[in-house]
């Protein structure tokens, strides 16, 4: 059975835009100004063309044929590199990484909600909002589609509230001097703010049940990218224009802070309902996009396959759902979340330095599949784009990889011994690995 196309592009924008922005942007905006001053807001702008050379792969991909299909950048490079393992492994990293992330959105909100309301156990409320979601994507895509359409439309409105009234009382003053700590401090940030884009490539993951894929997923990608990042910038340069960036890299509401210098005793009410949904949208979509992950790793027959089935009744991957669920709620209950989160950073960024290079060689070892695609850049472009991608993903990750090497490697040993399992399963049945990957975008339903 497959999954059901229930998802039109109001949807895309709601599962992309809800599941970009976090909690964070609410809660620890202030944190960067401690590393760089006032021009945060600049960073994010300065980051936008890193941001569209990385979409552009996904743009040029999700308007094939594979547009159709879960699986986002597994997919992309598997196919275009003809290799199961070679798409397998970059998105591995994102996989476990998603997890992490699941669990900790999950116990943030449940310390939020304990410390908000002063009752409840954070950890018994981490879970019940875990199970709720939970219950919630099983049920169908549908349901996930309406809630998260809802949710991100009140998230919208309450940074609404925040952002307009803001704009009016913002200090020019509180931005001078604009670099404190130097170009050094600026450039350091840079690798840490690119994780608030982290999830753009989110929707890459619903093209099994978006009604017209190919069309509506590239132009609300590239759509809600810049929508984000004018969300980010408007926020940001509010948060550093009303507070000096001292007093907000020391706090640990900054925009309640914010908000209570021009808003009512409401705007405590409206920053509050704000995190809640940044919570549950984050939390909502990933949910959603991580059961998509397994279950196309189990459809290629590189994990058992079991977990490529989808119900009769709902039209979901629910065991995909159930054992990321499961795992998440042992990462919770056992503490271990951090072993998993480490590699956050490090796995978006070696999964879309992959991705970019897929992009790179598409037109060259895949033409086949390029012209398939609907939106065709020049190969200049393509690329151009690419390789500015690479090399400036490379360098955040430079940055941050000797930190994080001995949990990569371990990981990535993991990831092998997976693979190799489930491929053995795939073989013993008689699966056409190599026929999967050669003819994938004429078949696509």
């Amino acid at each position: 059975m497959k999954l059901q196309r229930s998802l039109g592009k109001w949807h895309g924008y709601a599962l992309m835009i809800g599941g970009m922005i976090g909690s964070g942007i609410f809660v620890v905006t202030g944190e960067a100004g401690a590393q760089t001053g006032p021009s945060v807001p600049l960073g994010y702008v300065a980051l936008l063309p890193i941001l569209l050379c990385t979409a552009l792969a996904y743009l040029v991909f999700l308007s094939t044929p594979l547009g159709k299909s879960p699986g986002g950048a597994y997919t992309h490079i598997s196919r275009t590199f003809n290799n199961h393992f070679v798409g397998f492994i970059f998105m591995w990293f994102q996989f476990i990484a998603l997890l992490g992330v699941m669990a900790v959105i999950a116990i943030s909100f449940g310390e939020y909600v304990a410390t908000l309301t002063n009752w409840g156990n954070p950890l018994l409320l981490a879970t019940a909002i875990l199970g709720f979601f939970y219950i919630l994507n099983v049920t169908g895509v549908k349901w996930f589609g309406r809630i998260q359409l809802t949710m991100t439309a009140i998230l919208f409105v309450s940074i609404l509230v925040l952002v307009i009234p803001g704009l009016f009382h913002i200090k020019p003053a509180n931005f001078q001097p604009l670099f404190p700590f130097g170009l050094n401090g600026f450039l350091s940030i840079l690798p840490s703010l690119f994780f608030a884009y982290f999830g753009f490539e989110q929707l890459a993951q619903a093209g099994g049940e978006m009604r017209d894929p190919q069309r509506d997923m590239p132009k609300t990608m590239l759509r809600g990218s810049i929508i984000t990042m004018i969300i980010y910038f408007l926020v940001s340069i509010v948060a550093f224009g009303v507070l000096p960036y001292t007093e907000l890299a020391a706090s640990k509401s900054a925009m309640a802070d914010v908000a209570a210098i021009y808003l009512p005793s409401a705007g405590a009410l409206v920053v509050n309902i704000g995190i809640l949904m940044a919570f549950a949208t984050t939390l909502n979509s990933l949910i959603m996009v991580v059961s998509r992950i397994l279950f196309t790793f189990a459809d290629d027959h590189i994990v058992p396959t079991s977990l490529a089935t989808v119900s009769k009744r709902f039209g979901t991957p629910h065991i995909a759902l159930t054992i990321n669920t499961v795992i998440v709620g042992v990462l919770l209950w056992t503490g271990t979340m951090n072993f998993v989160l480490t590699i956050a950073l490090q796995g978006m960024f070696l999964m879309y330095i992959g991705h970019s290079a897929s992009l790179v060689a598409l037109p060259f070892v895949r033409p086949q599949l390029f012209n398939t695609a609907l939106y065709r850049p020049s190969k200049s472009i393509m690329v151009g784009c690419g390789l500015f991608s690479i090399v400036a993903l490379s360098f955040f990750s430079y940055k941050l990889i000797t930190s994080v090497l001995p949990v990569i490697a371990i990981w990535t040993v993991l990831g092998i011994v997976i693979y190799m399992l489930g491929k053995l399963q795939g073989k013993k049945k008689g699966f056409d690995y190599k026929a999967s990957l050669s003819t994938d975008w004429d078949n696509v339903a």
